[in-house]
């Protein structure tokens, strides 16, 4: 909270009454925020003297002279996953709570950059006054709102941008990456360009724009073709989920032209389905299932138990027609714009599929998207990801290494995966 510093003086009762009421109305003007403690009363955005841009709801923002002062990303749908393309990445001192506090998973720029080791965060998607307060106090030469952000808290958005450089980004979907024309969709190139001329990186932003549909066109030159109807399970979205639950629409499908086992016709985010539907074809008709590792710790579960069981005795009877592969892909975590790790899944469902590449070169391929997103700061984030998915599993008893398959096993009626 921002101090206020009066002097009083005791002469009556009345006065008394009257100052205690001053003192209250002080407090609440702290409590709504930075505007009138700054002294801006204007309504220019603050600014450095930099070249002004258009962010995405129409504000003119100009870009600061530098970032001395730091960054700050207020919402999960795109600030920080888009920086993180950046340099000036480094200079990030607060964001979300999740990306501080919450296991890695798939977020693969969480590999590229330590943002759990920041000791200043806010609560995800929220911009509550004092976290106005807070964040203007530090005076961050530079802060990204997510447009679901700056929808619930328009006023706060406001105020903060008297006291800094405050420019917001267009929230982003897992269900658009591309145009008709095969490029990047018009709403996620903008966000790269605007942040990269915030950052001063523009030459980098067409380096990344140019490089992510360089991959794209890759993907689509290993297309083949395939019967196949493949199952995915264990993606996170608001959290972990049961095998049970599935994705109608998921982007390394989308992307390869690969068929959704998911039959039943449903447009949410995702789909829970009942266990005496898992033989209705007009539900789901599994031939194959890739398996996110990011939900090994739903594995034990009642649903998850009762999906296993019925896969086990699939693959355990005396009919191996009815066998089901299982596959564990790249994380990709739900939280909409892991691009990064979709095209890595496309690439090794692509293996699976079509026969296309080699798992050497899905692995090679897989290297390079980081490299393409994050530059020098890519370079190990896969085998992160593999040691850190290493470790969560064996704490769940489960064995989930990337890009292997894996087998149902049963001890005493609980389900498992192992390596096959």
């Amino acid at each position: 909270m921002l101090n206020f510093i009066y002097k009083v003086e005791f002469v009556t009762t009345m006065n008394q009454k009257v100052i205690a009421v001053v003192a209250i109305a002080i407090i609440a003007v702290v409590a709504v925020g930075v505007y009138l403690a700054l002294g801006q009363g204007g309504t220019e955005e603050k600014g450095t003297g930099g070249e002004t841009f258009t962010d995405a709801v129409g504000r003119e923002v100009v870009a600061p002279e530098n970032l001395d002062n730091g960054i700050v990303a207020i919402g999960s749908i795109g600030p920080l996953r888009i920086l993180s393309m950046f340099e000036s990445a480094s200079k990030v001192i607060e964001c979300d709570k999740g990306d501080v506090t919450d296991k890695k998973n798939g977020r693969g720029y969480s590999y590229a950059w330590p943002y759990d080791q920041l000791t200043s965060y806010h609560d995800d998607n929220k911009l509550e006054s004092a976290t106005v307060d807070k964040i203007a106090q530090l005076k961050p030469s530079l802060v990204i709102v997510g447009n679901n952000v700056y929808s619930n808290y328009k006023d706060n958005v406001d105020i903060l941008a008297k006291a800094c450089t405050v420019v917001v980004l267009h929230n982003q979907t897992m269900a658009t990456m591309w145009d008709d024309n095969n490029k990047l969709e018009a709403t996620l190139k903008f966000n790269i360009e605007l942040v990269g001329n915030m950052v001063n990186e523009a030459k980098r932003a067409k380096e990344v724009i140019s490089g992510i549909e360089g991959i794209m066109d890759d993907i689509r030159s290993l297309k083949g073709q395939s019967d196949v109807n493949v199952y995915v399970a264990g993606v996170t979205i608001s959290g972990s989920n049961t095998l049970n639950t599935t994705f109608p629409t998921y982007l390394p499908f989308k992307l390869i032209g690969a068929n959704n086992a998911y039959k039943g016709g449903s447009t949410d985010s995702r789909v829970t389905i009942n266990v005496e539907d898992l033989a209705n074809k007009a539900v789901v008709d599994v031939d194959m299932i890739v398996i996110d590792p990011s939900s090994s710790d739903k594995v034990k579960e009642i649903d998850s138990q009762n999906f296993l069981k019925y896969f086990y005795g699939l693959n355990n009877d005396d009919d191996p027609l009815n066998d089901v592969a299982m596959f564990v892909t790249v994380p990709i975590v739900w939280d909409s714009i892991n691009y990064d790790c979709a095209l890595a899944s496309a690439y090794y469902i692509e293996y699976l599929l079509f026969g296309t590449l080699t798992q050497n070169q899905v692995v090679e391929k897989i290297e390079n998207i980081f490299k393409v997103f994050y530059g020098s700061h890519g370079t190990d984030v896969y085998s992160k990801m593999i040691t850190f998915f290493e470790g969560k599993s064996a704490d769940n008893n489960v064995e989930f290494p990337l890009l292997a398959e894996v087998v149902i096993t049963e001890k005493d009626g609980v389900y498992s995966f192992a390596a096959a």
